[in-house]
């Protein structure tokens, strides 16, 4: 299976193509401007694995949340790309990409939703989920310290953690350093799950903005 992933809901834009189990990945960090970016971060890594547009099987994208902007670029690319093709579209949480590169047994990872508030869940790792993750809190958005209050067990992620460390560490005392979800997640969720539940039950791409407020 080829499946290429798009990944642009926050300030990091990434691309990656998962060609039967060999990943090639295109990155870069820049707050504004994935929408120029995007496209041909696509034909970088699809010319690196030297296959056609035409010979990918599926496209996955970041649904959120996130930026408001942002997942409306990479949904908006990943339909437009999948319309040309004929192609089928699944949808993965950014909170979700976090805990996968993360890896860690139960994570909390939380994403700056500007405002005073972050977009957070719990995911644990669950082997007989189709994604391999099962959601203990559901994705939600709220101020820090309501997190905080919550008391939950989880490795700290995301760059909700790097904005409010005091707070969200009164929650949980360990966090990684790593801020942004990204494209080899996706697409390894992605996989994951369409192997297990197939493409048509596999996630929505429809775009996951938890909140009505438009912050960018």
């Amino acid at each position: 299976m080829n499946l290429l992933a798009i990944d642009t809901a926050t300030e990091a834009c990434s691309v990656a193509l998962w060609c039967d189990g060999k990943v090639h990945c295109q990155r870069v960090m820049e707050p504004r401007g994935h929408s120029a970016r995007v496209l041909p971060m696509v034909e970088a890594v699809l010319n690196e694995a030297g296959i056609a547009r035409s010979s990918l099987d599926v496209i996955a994208c970041d649904r959120g949340p996130g930026s408001f902007t942002g997942i409306r670029i990479g949904v908006g690319v990943a339909q437009g790309i999948a319309m040309g093709l004929d192609r089928p579209v699944v949808g993965v949480s950014s909170l979700l990409a976090l805990a996968e590169l993360c890896g860690e047994e139960a994570v909390l990872p939380a994403i700056d939703a500007r405002m005073g508030q972050v977009y957070w869940a719990l995911l644990c790792q669950d082997k007989a989920a189709p994604t391999g993750w099962t959601c203990r809190q559901p994705e939600q958005v709220s101020d820090p310290e309501s997190v905080a209050a919550l008391a939950l067990r989880g490795v700290g992620v995301g760059s909700g953690w790097d904005r409010y460390p005091d707070v969200l560490s009164r929650c949980s005392g360990d966090w990684i350093a790593l801020r942004f979800p990204d494209a080899t997640a996706i697409a390894s969720i992605a996989v994951r799950e369409i192997a297990a539940v197939g493409i048509e039950k596999s996630g929505s791409a429809a775009p996951v903005y938890l909140r009505d407020r438009v912050t960018g």
